[in-house]
């Protein structure tokens, strides 16, 4: 991580949100799976790439 780097971009709060909204899916995932629920598992899972997908293509966005 850059820490000379003081700037931001423009949706940076949002990427923040959908990030810390995937790891929220990723512990009810930890849940499922120490349950035994492959159903909830794979449902959290897909949740978290999803919050992740939408994260990433904001970052894409943020740096053209």
């Amino acid at each position: 991580m850059d820490t000379k780097r003081k700037g931001s971009f423009a949706g940076a709060a949002d990427v923040v949100a959908h990030a810390e909204t995937a790891v929220q899916h990723i512990k009810e995932l930890k849940v499922a799976c120490a349950n035994g629920d492959k159903s909830a598992a794979r449902r959290s899972l897909r949740q978290a790439i999803s919050e992740l997908e939408l994260a990433r293509a904001m970052v894409r966005t943020g740096i053209d």
